[in-house]
């Protein structure tokens, strides 16, 4: 029950000790106030890296020919490997369990034009996976599908920004984009699904079927790159060494060349980061109670000292009748309602700050953005409330407990 007596006294010590109590709830709201700013900074950092994967599959591998270091079979060391079609097919029969397979054939500046407007672009020979191997989202039309790189059709699927620089306001369904002195119709729009600027590059592409492109602008069999990529509770790291060894096997490259066969395993990079995050937010999380820990103590001290002011008019309490209990509930109500009030307001300032950042971080729109749209988790801060109630009754439980062994006749001697 609410008991306005209490709270009249307990205000009425607050009043009277003004200075004292401001200070030690100082270091309370300090210690809250800067475990919620740590908490959504690392978020926005957080947000901010791992933003740059995109929408992409996390559980895939990125493969490329490079140069030998190592001579083997009869061959020299030096020379330039080259993947193909072959392999890829090969591939897909030696490793079943990979899902995705999107081999590329690049073609870097080349001028691509609509009547009297142009630009110039990368034309990309891609197999239809790509386009959910890396989040690209159809606007209009259609994507690639297997009849088109079957039949080696000359259509092709643009980005938006290549349709804005190339067609403006004219839909571009239908009509016909010179490549290199070739038409190809077009048969969709692109944009990216994800907020990375680095990614969204996809969108100042031409893609067109992959046979299309090695035909006309290749040899007709070798690629760029492919990409693979795993569903499922296998892992890409797990089966990486295999499908590059299978690689080398097949181009008598040594088992041993570390040079070779160029990769990116994108999931190994995204553990490491998440792990890295991981760490952080413990270490946040060690230092944020801490802070608030040492802001405890003085609410402690505090008390203490309070008690020892009060030692006279606890020993009339007690001469009077008044039970151990209810000097102790006295104490314990004075230091929950200090370290609860001054912890909500640092956790109300510290919410208000990071909403702050996050509006100011949303509306700057960098190329390469590390940071961004900080949030402050509601777990984190019903957690933080649950610590700020337990740390004010342990602020208060020695006080108190010395409150109630104090015996009234000494107490009334003192001075």
């Amino acid at each position: 029950m609410f008991d306005r007596d209490k709270w009249q006294e307990i205000l009425g010590t607050i009043r009277q000790n003004k200075l004292r109590t401001g200070l030690t709830a100082a270091g309370v709201f300090w210690g809250i106030f800067m475990l919620i700013f740590m908490m959504g900074m690392g978020d926005g950092l957080e947000k901010g890296v791992l933003n740059e994967f995109g929408g992409r599959s996390t559980n895939s591998l990125y493969i490329w020919p490079q140069k030998t270091s190592l001579a083997y079979k009869g061959m020299p060391s030096g020379r330039w490997t080259a993947f193909d079609i072959d392999d890829i097919n090969a591939l897909h029969q030696h490793a079943p369990y990979i899902d995705i397979l999107a081999p590329r054939h690049v073609t870097n500046n080349v001028i691509a034009s609509y009547k009297t407007e142009s630009n110039n672009f990368d034309v990309r020979g891609e197999w239809k996976g790509i386009f959910k191997v890396e989040s690209l989202l159809c606007q209009k039309g259609r994507v690639l599908n297997q009849k088109d790189e079957d039949e080696q059709r000359k259509v092709a699927v643009i980005g938006k920004t290549v349709q804005e620089e190339i067609f403006g306001n004219i839909n571009p369904i239908g009509k016909y984009i010179t490549v290199k002195g070739i038409q190809f119709q077009v048969v969709g729009v692109v944009v990216f699904e994800g907020e990375s600027r680095r990614l969204q590059e996809a969108e100042e592409v031409i893609f067109i079927p992959l046979s299309t492109s090695l035909k006309l602008f290749g040899n007709g069999k070798d690629i760029s790159w492919f990409v693979c990529t795993i569903e499922g509770e296998i892992r890409i790291s797990d089966v990486e060494d295999q499908i590059i060894q299978f690689l080398k096997a097949r181009h008598r490259i040594s088992p041993e060349d570390q040079q070779a066969v160029g990769c990116f395993n994108l999931e190994k990079e995204y553990r490491k980061l998440t792990g890295l995050f991981s760490g952080i937010r413990w270490f946040l999380w060690v230092v944020g109670i801490g802070t608030l820990m040492a802001g405890v103590v003085s609410v402690s001290n505090v008390m203490l000292i309070t008690v020892k002011d009060r030692t006279r008019e606890i020993g009339v309490r007690k001469a009077l009748g008044a039970t151990p209990w209810s000097v102790i509930s006295m104490i314990l109500l004075e230091s929950v309602f200090i370290t609860t009030l001054s912890g909500y307001i640092g956790l109300l300032f510290g919410t208000m700050l990071i909403s702050t950042i996050n509006f100011f971080v949303s509306g700057v729109n960098m190329d390469e953005q590390m940071f961004m749209n900080p949030e402050v988790n509601l777990t984190i801060s019903v957690w933080s409330l649950i610590v700020l109630i337990i740390s004010g009754l342990l602020a208060g439980l020695l006080p108190a407990l010395h409150a109630a062994k104090i015996n009234p006749v000494e107490a009334l001697r003192s001075d």
